[in-house]
């Protein structure tokens, strides 16, 4: 097993509790007066990884479904499916998967489809993309549901919940997010900007489009508050001082005075990210 699948299994598993915790209730109601009356009812989701996003929407779709999880990650779709198996949803489902490079597509496994959706996903993709995804499900006529892409905001709580500001973050917060703009292989990533080109790009092709928040809120002190600081904390620094690698001395001071903070129990975390439903046009 490579360092990197295991670092993509082991942060996936870390953020899962605070990613399901920010998942927005609010768009439940208009989701499932959406769909068809169609049982099983077919998802496709997209990016699945291990199948967080599965555990989250499954049991809330209050029918028997049908799920195709794809994924370029063998491992991580045999993770999904096993973890199915150990801890079934609520409801019956039946799990497929498909192993593919999402950046070499013709979107044809959507036909079918009832459902489409994806979890932290859109930030790696390019505008293109969203295009191309948009135009085949409005012409499919398929509901759609994306989950947590992250809109560029982060900042630290103190333990009374206020924000702690230090003099670096504006800085490496400018250039984590410049950096996410990188070719992630799916095209020039739209990194933060996801957030909003996404639900503008499908209301362009026709959808009814509606947007809530998901930030993650990560009290100062808790457990999974450090844990998946300190991986964030990394992450954040590996990238600014990619792309500004003259100022890594800086990044990684800065790394260090917000890690012992958060260490101490002294430190929260809000991440902003939105989630976006899509209709198609009556």
């Amino acid at each position: 097993m490579s360092a990197d699948h295991e670092f993509a299994a082991d942060w996936l598993s870390l953020r899962e509790p605070a990613d399901h915790a920010a998942r927005p209730q609010a768009l439940l109601d208009p989701l499932l007066a959406a769909l068809p009356d169609s049982s099983p009812l077919n998802v496709i989701d997209l990016g699945a990884g291990h199948g967080s996003n599965l555990r989250w929407l499954a049991p809330r779709l209050q029918r028997t479904q049908r799920w195709l999880l794809i994924d370029r990650d063998p491992r991580l779709l045999q993770a999904a499916c096993e973890q199915a198996r150990h801890d079934p949803p609520a409801r019956a489902i039946e799990i497929e998967t498909l192993q593919t490079d999402l950046a070499r597509t013709d979107f044809s496994w959507l036909s079918g489809a009832d459902l489409v959706t994806a979890s932290a996903w859109f930030d790696l993709v390019s505008a293109d993309w969203i295009e191309h995804l948009a135009k085949a499900c409005a012409n499919a006529r398929i509901v759609a549901l994306f989950a947590l892409s992250v809109d560029g905001r982060w900042q630290f709580l103190d333990t009374a919940g206020d924000i702690d500001s230090d003099r670096d973050d504006e800085f490496v917060r400018n250039c984590f997010n410049a950096h996410q703009r990188r070719n992630k292989g799916l095209g020039d990533a739209l990194g933060a900007q996801a957030a909003a080109a996404l639900p503008r790009i499908l209301a362009a092709h026709g959808f009814s489009v509606m947007t809530r928040a998901s930030e993650w809120s990560l009290p100062a002190g808790e457990s999974m508050t450090r844990a998946l600081g300190r991986m964030l904390l990394e992450g954040w620094q590996q990238a600014a001082a990619e792309q500004a690698p003259d100022q890594a001395e800086r990044i990684r001071r800065w790394r260090d005075r917000r890690r012992a903070r958060l260490d101490l129990g002294r430190l929260g975390l809000v991440v902003g990210h939105v989630d976006v439903l899509a209709l198609p046009a009556a």
